[in-house]
């Protein structure tokens, strides 16, 4: 299986295959000690009883983690591209699931530029970016990072910005790469 990371398309399916793997595979073990169990001591109160129950804990966290995972992808390939295309020369991230005050946000793509710049989009139109903003801020704050953090619900004023970005960030030094990789990391802390 391809291993995916953060902020690339189809991170979070690869995630759901995963994670219903191991599902599947902790309930057949968990019945199979439990089915074991009852055979040898013909009832349910021996020790692997007690095993499978304990082995249900930890099955039962991957499980919740699986259904907190969104069903399909808020993010399609043509669009990534043509993004990608428009932010040129920076790196577009796609799929980020942000936890930002109370709310989760489903982050469709997300650009960073060298002053720290980041501009994100989402296809919920109910999202509340000040609230997503301020959140960010707060949180790269932390790290000392002066960032100025936009969350776009249209997807047009989204390039418009993607673009005007791009020109300022042009040329990009060594350094400069580096440090919007160190920002990306950060703020992908905040992603599940």
């Amino acid at each position: 299986m391809k291993k995916y990371n953060k902020g690339q398309l189809g991170y979070y399916k690869n995630k759901k295959t995963k994670l219903g793997i191991i599902c599947l595979i902790g309930f057949l073990l968990i019945f199979g000690i439990y089915l074991t169990g009852y055979m040898i001591a013909g009832n349910n109160k021996n020790t692997l009883t007690i095993l499978a129950i304990i082995l249900f804990i930890p099955t039962a966290k991957f499980l919740v983690d699986y259904f907190l995972l969104p069903w399909k992808s808020f993010a399609t390939k043509e669009e990534l591209d043509y993004v990608s295309e428009t932010a040129a020369p920076l790196q577009v991230y796609a799929e980020l699931l942000m936890t930002a005050g109370e709310k989760r946000y489903q982050i469709s793509y997300l650009v960073v530029g060298k002053d720290e710049t980041i501009i994100a989009f989402t296809k919920n139109s109910k999202s509340d970016c000040q609230v997503f903003a301020k959140s960010v801020k707060n949180f790269l704050n932390y790290y000392n990072f002066d960032s100025k953090i936009e969350l776009f619900t249209d997807y047009e004023a989204f390039l418009d910005k993607c673009r005007e970005l791009a020109v300022i960030n042009e040329n990009l030094t060594e350094e400069e790469d580096e440090h919007i990789m160190l920002v990306v990391e950060k703020v992908s802390i905040m992603s599940v």
